[in-house]
């Protein structure tokens, strides 16, 4: 089988058998992946922690009739202390979710790549996780061309315009800013992803 080498972050983990882990993977330059990592279970499996929820490595896999085999897994950065905290890891797994959800098998979008890794690494330096979800909304339905900017009132619109920039957060993120950005972009993701996503968000 033909090997082939990725960055990629694990946006999903669940037994696959008696011993195997099947895993969802999101890669730079190959998209959304799903492989069976063999035997990693066990509690000798050499993978350890490379294969915890978001975390980021670079993996070698070969490629299957119908599912890639993990071969080899480099940490990158293991992001253990997101998964420390209750709110930091809800944050990060619900970003998970939503790609998951949008990205079919083998579609690339190195945009949201880089945005999920900057989010994920927003979790670990402390910032605030009702923020960094919020700033990855925004920066998603920027990405994917459907950000409302007219419908948010005067300071949410200005907060906004920040986000999309890159510039860095110049007033207080209020619970309004909260309740505003919510208010306009669930009912577009929702309709965007074909899926109610309040049920994941509970931040």
């Amino acid at each position: 089988m033909p090997l082939y080498k990725v960055e990629s972050i694990n946006i999903e983990s669940t037994k696959f058998g008696e011993a195997d882990k099947l895993l969802t993977l999101f890669s730079r330059s190959r998209g959304k992946i799903k492989a069976v990592a063999k035997s990693a279970c066990k509690t000798t499996s050499k993978f350890g922690g490379r294969l915890e929820p978001l975390a980021y490595n670079t993996l070698l896999l070969a490629k299957g009739r119908n599912l890639d085999i993990l071969s080899q897994a480099q940490t990158i950065e293991t992001f253990h202390k997101i998964r420390e905290g209750e709110r930091s890891l809800r944050a990060g797994l619900y970003m998970a979710k939503i790609i998951d959800w949008y990205l079919e098998d083998g579609m690339i979008e190195t945009a949201l790549f880089g945005l999920l890794l900057d989010c994920l690494y927003m979790l670990k330096e402390d910032v605030m996780p009702q923020l960094v979800t919020r700033i990855f909304d925004v920066r998603f339905a920027d990405i994917e061309g459907f950000l409302p900017s007219s419908e948010f009132s005067l300071s949410a619109r200005s907060f906004v315009d920040g986000i999309r920039s890159g510039e860095p957060i110049s007033h207080k993120f209020t619970k309004g800013d909260i309740r505003e950005i919510d208010r306009v972009l669930i009912p577009c993701l929702c309709d965007h992803l074909g899926k109610d996503i309040r049920i994941w968000k509970s931040l």
